[in-house]
């Protein structure tokens, strides 16, 4: 069939057998799309009446549109040859993604979520699936899922007689993967909506636990299983799963339909109630004179008894470290380093400062070194009573400092009484000995990227080859390496895709040397986004990433913008607003918040927290031009003028030449001084990068189409990092029917 035609469509690919015959990839020239067919098997229509039935079933199925359904186009005949026309959806079955593991509990609620959506849109159509399984579910490039042959089973068992036929086994044969099946199919008492409720919760088991529910592979022991034993529970089998999400699957897995969720709305409210309890800060309580009950805290910077201002990124260094540790109890929300850094100094009471950022107990500490030796003093604090619960000191050989770090957690969350799981004790547990010169280099390293600024970038990388060359076995090192080249990418102070390309090769590298370290996952993440276009890896990553350190704010920041990158805002949101939680007066992520809202079209709320990031620093660069994006997408043009000017005035008073300040000038209709500005910024680009997607965007604006497809073009030959935004920067909004548009976003995998 590869190559020939059926009806109007090009067979171009075999995609796979499934129960009512064969499935092709094809081509429907009159449209210039690509189409999935379903070749159906000539017994399952072997009489008038069973074609009559199967077309009106397809006919009711062709009005069930839904984002996360794969949508029915055609019922077509050719030939003889009955198939139907269904919309082609890229992407990698559930089943195959599976097949690595289980997936952290947020994904998993995620497309648990979507599956459940589709299910409410098809069962208000009166539809209901009755073949749910992992394999029935596409994971689409951009992360999306997408349900497969709905309802489709209903009509090939009811055009077959499948309810009371017999398998070779002798053993009757029902509608649907045994597997998955709830207990009223296998006794065939009817099915309806419920049934479907059940079969998502034998997925939701296996994706968050890693394996089937039901362990029995023998047809009539599993049958037995499904009918008899109680549901296994997600939480023994997968220890550190919440509360919620354990209760809102054993609900789903009951036996009897009365006893399950009602209806899909009921099973999408519990679900979004567990992912707000999963994400939920703890309010600060009164104070009970111990450390039970604590669930919030901040490490204030370790001060530097040592005399020498030299030694500060020592301190600093530890600081950092401990506040790692603790924040890979998931538990535990615990306050990231940027924010952290924001006390170093004093002058403002415990009390106070745990007010400003809402936790409950703070930890302060000394570190003194001499040598090799290092001196730690700890000391936990009661937030509201301003009372120490504990302290402690320790002096070990520097060769020790990891193994001090997680004992020092790891004590701390025995004082406070919090749950940390086998995973996490294990993470917490003493690693091997460092070599103390590479260890002394990286935290120098850690200490001038923590500036930010080109120059202190580029000494950091300095002190991270000097840390592999003291010991080319230092994985933290290449971490430092990969996030340090893939700042100066971002912020395009170096090529981005030289700068990925190196950052790419340092996380590779630290990966092959330990892969439990969240920071080389969460940086490899971050390469296959923005250099790869590699959505599925990306997430991959990243969610790794935060497994590992459920706590690791800059982890949740950068999978928001992947989320967000992907058009996937109502998942990008709630997990921006997680990293703020973790880093309440970092103005990188208040700017990300900004941001994510902005990709979803939510201006006025973009602003609010831009305004927020402005005020904390008025000096903050994005804080003033993000600022001026948002105001321009309102109608305030000149207010955002005034924004871009102090965001980006060079110490002079001047305003350089820039694809924004031109996008303004012409949204004033200041069109002369928009064509000034241009040629000011095609001037800049025979000096130093400029990047393309910038002068596309103003060409778009401007209504300039083929100009502006064609430095889209450039600017995806060159893999300028804003790409990733093509799918969503309201910019583009000109170009988007456009045909060569269409062509890119295919090309870059977000039109799935």
């Amino acid at each position: 069939m590869i190559g020939s035609t059926l009806g109007r469509y090009r067979i171009l690919e075999t995609l796979g057998r499934g129960g009512m015959g064969l499935v092709y990839r094809a081509e429907d020239p009159r449209l210039e799309r690509e189409v999935a067919l379903k070749v159906v098997r000539d017994d399952l229509l072997s009489s008038d009446e069973a074609r009559r039935r199967f077309r009106l079933e397809a006919r009711a199925l062709s009005r069930l549109v839904h984002p996360n359904v794969a949508t029915l186009f055609d019922l077509d005949s050719s030939d003889g040859v009955d198939f139907l026309v269904m919309e082609y959806v890229p992407g990698d079955p559930l089943s195959m993604l599976l097949e690595s593991g289980s997936l952290p509990e947020a994904r998993a609620r995620s497309i648990g979520l979507e599956i459940a959506e589709a299910l409410q849109a098809a069962h208000e159509q009166g539809i209901v699936h009755r073949d749910l399984k992992p394999s029935n579910v596409i994971i689409t490039p951009r992360g999306r899922a997408k349900l497969l042959d709905f309802g489709l089973a209903h009509v090939a068992a009811a055009n077959a007689g499948l309810t009371r036929a017999e398998t070779s086994s002798g053993m009757p044969s029902v509608s649907g993967t045994l597997p998955y099946m709830a207990p009223e199919q296998l006794q065939q008492r009817g099915v309806d909506a419920r049934t479907d409720l059940h079969a998502l919760g034998l997925v939701l088991y296996e994706m968050v636990s890693g394996r089937r529910a039901w362990a029995a592979t023998d047809p009539a022991a599993l049958m037995f299983s499904i009918v008899n034993d109680p549901a296994p529970s997600l939480a023994q089998s997968r220890p550190g799963t919440s509360r919620e999400l354990d209760a809102v699957v054993a609900r789903c897995l009951r036996k009897s339909p009365a006893d399950r969720f009602p209806d899909a709305a009921a099973l999408i409210r519990a679900l979004r109630g567990a992912e707000a309890a999963a994400g939920a800060a703890a309010p600060v309580p009164d104070s009970s004179g111990s450390g039970e009950g604590v669930r919030s805290l901040l490490v204030l910077p370790f001060e530097n008894r040592s005399g020498d201002p030299a030694q500060e990124f020592f301190a600093d260094g530890l600081t950092d470290m401990l506040i790692t540790h603790l924040a890979q109890i998931g538990a535990l929300r615990v306050i990231s380093r940027t924010s952290a850094m924001r006390f170093k100094g004093g002058g403002r009471s415990v009390s106070e400062i745990a007010r400003e950022v809402n936790v409950q107990a703070v930890v302060e500490g000394s570190a003194l070194r001499v040598g090799e030796r290092v001196r730690i003093t700890v000391q936990l604090l009661d937030a509201v009573a301003d009372r120490s619960l504990w302290a402690k000191h320790y002096d070990r050989d520097l060769t020790d400092i990891l193994a001090l770090q997680g004992e020092v957690a790891s004590a701390i969350a025995e004082e406070i009484r919090v749950k940390v799981t086998p995973q996490e004790h294990a993470r917490l547990a003493p690693g091997r000995p460092v070599n103390p010169a590479a260890h002394v280099a990286y935290l120098r390293g850690r200490f001038l990227w923590n500036r930010w600024s080109p120059d202190a970038v580029r000494d950091a990388i300095a002190c991270y080859e000097e840390a592999l060359e003291a010991d080319p076995t230092y994985a933290p090192a290449y971490a430092g390496l990969a996030d340090a080249y893939s700042t100066l990418g971002t912020t395009r102070v170096m090529a981005p895709g030289e700068a990925f390309t190196r950052a790419k090769l340092a996380a590779a590298q630290g990966l092959a040397l330990d892969d439990s370290l969240p920071e080389l996952h969460g940086a490899m993440g971050w390469v296959l986004r923005n250099l790869d276009w590699d959505w599925a890896g990306a997430e991959r990553q990243m969610l790794r990433a935060l497994e590992l350190n459920p706590g690791y704010a800059m982890g949740h920041d950068r999978y928001a913008i992947l989320l967000s990158t992907l058009g996937r805002h109502e998942e990008a949101i709630p997990r921006v607003l997680r990293a703020l939680e973790l880093d309440p007066l970092s103005l990188v992520i208040y700017s990300a918040v900004g941001d994510v809202f902005f990709w979803a079209r939510r201006f006025e709320e973009s602003i609010t927290y831009y305004r927020r990031c402005h005020e904390m620093d008025p000096s903050f660069g994005p804080g003033n031009t993000d600022l001026a994006r948002s105001l321009e997408h309102v109608g305030r043009v000149d207010e955002a003028l005034e924004y871009l000017r102090r965001g980006t005035a060079a110490p002079d008073g001047s305003v350089p030449p820039s694809t924004g300040l031109a996008i303004l000038q012409w949204r004033a209709g200041r069109y002369d001084e928009a064509r000034a500005t241009m040629a000011g910024v095609m001037e800049l680009a025979s000096k130093r990068y400029v990047a393309p997607f910038g002068v596309a965007s103003f060409h778009a604006v401007a209504g300039e189409t083929g100009v502006a497809l064609d430095w889209l073009e450039r600017a995806y030959e060159q893999r300028d990092g804003t790409m990733t935004l093509l799918g969503v920067h309201p910019r583009l909004d000109g170009l988007r029917g456009e045909p060569r548009f269409r062509e890119l976003m295919a090309r870059m995998r977000l039109d799935a």
